[in-house]
This record gives C-alpha cells, structure tokens and sequence, in this order.
C-alpha cells in the first residue's frame, strides 16, 4: 500500500536542509522510512550534532590550509 502525504517546507529551509545534510528532504525520509522498516531505531545520529559539525569545518578548514596535519607510518594488518 502506498500513501501520499503532502508537507509544506519553506524553501530557505530546504535549501539548508540540504546544503547541511547533502540530500534531499524526500531522500531523507526514504533513509527515515527504511530505517524503521528494516529493524532500526528512530534516534539522534550524533555525528549531525552542532558540536560535532563545528569540529569537522574546522578540521576541513585546518586540512585546506596544512595545519594540524600529520604524517605517519601505515601501519600493515595480515589478514
């Protein structure tokens, strides 16, 4: 069974929706959608927090600009 359902967004804040999220509102709520349907558990991800955003421009912008940059050796792992 297939059911429509109409929700009006305003545009500004679809257009950061997906500049912060990189999808769509519709693709969202597919991800939503089969989350549920395959078992998972409706919750906060973390990782979209405020906190952690601000860390990862800054990492970003750190990387962009050599700073913070490390070199190391790889490290092998047998399988």
């Amino acid at each position: 069974m297939t059911e429509t359902i109409n929700i009006t967004v305003d545009s500004e804040d679809l257009k950061e929706f997906k500049e912060k999220t990189g999808m769509t509102l519709r693709d969202c709520m597919k991800l939503l959608m089969d989350n549920v349907k395959y078992g998972g558990k409706l919750g906060f991800d973390p990782f979209w927090s405020e906190e952690n955003q601000t860390l990862l421009s800054k990492a970003i912008e750190d990387a962009k600009h050599g700073r913070n940059m490390h070199e190391h050796d790889l490290i092998e792992v047998e399988e």
